[in-house]
């Protein structure tokens, strides 16, 4: 008798939760719009910063009510503030959100040229830097100083780079797309050309940088541009030094080096090549 109402009891109890079950999932799922929050909702990260009806939210909790058009939100490494983009036509600018107190202060994007923003990222907890997109040719990347509220840099280029401390900014300086002119293409540490192509070739994509002052960057021949090469080398007081320079037919994906490989990432995956092998 004692094991029949065990048996009972032990069923009565999943039942009903079970029952519970259902009833918390159908009150919880009710609570999300689809394709909004419900995901978010599931599976919340703690330091999680979205945009929602064109407010910020951190870990669900609101913390604008402002009428500004946001965008590119990312949280600071310390999380404690959250830097986004204002696309006011008047008045572009990138917000500073305390998430403490949800005090917001501005940076005005003044004398920037450029058409569409790609994104923002803080280089550590004061630094903040803006990348956009100026035209076919050319990008430009801005550091602003969270603190001071003011803009302290500006770089115009494409294929920005930070080193691993983010202490030097490496990027590639093209013709402009719009004028047949010739010339030297650069590429540059900060304010220094450390590299320059020869008359008759241009930069397809780059520079990429290891930890250890490792770099490489596609190039093409304009006389022929089917015709990549792939270059590698090491930045030495100053300079490029190229160590292989080989045709390349594979892809030409974004590039990171892992001990004594190369890492190539396009559409059709990630591929490693060891740098010892290629000829």
């Amino acid at each position: 008798m004692k094991r029949k109402t065990t048996v009972i009891f032990t069923t009565v109890v999943i039942l009903v939760s079970v029952a519970i079950g259902i009833l918390v999932k159908g009150d919880f799922l009710n609570g999300f719009k689809e394709g909004e929050k419900y995901v978010k909702g599931m599976f919340p990260q703690e330091g999680s910063i979205t945009i929602q009806d064109n407010q910020i939210y951190f870990n669900d909790e609101k913390m604008t009510t402002d009428s500004d058009k946001k965008s590119f939100p990312v949280l600071s490494p310390d999380k404690t503030r959250v830097a986004y983009y204002i696309s006011d036509i008047n008045n572009e600018s990138i917000g500073i959100l305390e998430l403490k107190t949800k005090e917001i202060k501005k940076i005005r994007l003044e004398n920037i040229t450029f058409s569409s923003v790609n994104g923002l990222e803080w280089l550590n907890n004061s630094m903040i830097g803006f990348y956009a997109h100026v035209n076919p040719s050319l990008d430009v990347y801005c550091l602003l100083d969270a603190n001071k509220l003011q803009k302290v840099k500006e770089y115009y280029g494409i294929g920005f780079a930070w080193d691993s401390r983010k202490e030097n900014i490496y990027y590639a300086l093209p013709k402009p797309h719009f004028l047949n002119l010739k010339g030297r293409e650069k590429i540059y540490k900060n304010d220094q050309v450390i590299f320059e192509t020869s008359d008759s070739e241009s930069i397809l994509k780059g520079p990429y940088i290891s930890e250890n002052n490792d770099i490489a960057f596609y190039t093409k021949d304009i006389n022929a541009e089917d015709e990549v090469k792939l270059n590698i080398g090491k930045v030495k007081d100053e300079k490029i030094v190229i160590n292989k320079r080989v045709k390349w037919d594979k892809e030409t994906g974004a590039m990171t080096f892992t001990d004594n490989s190369i890492q190539i990432r396009s559409d059709s995956g990630i591929k490693e090549y060891k740098i010892d092998d290629i000829k």
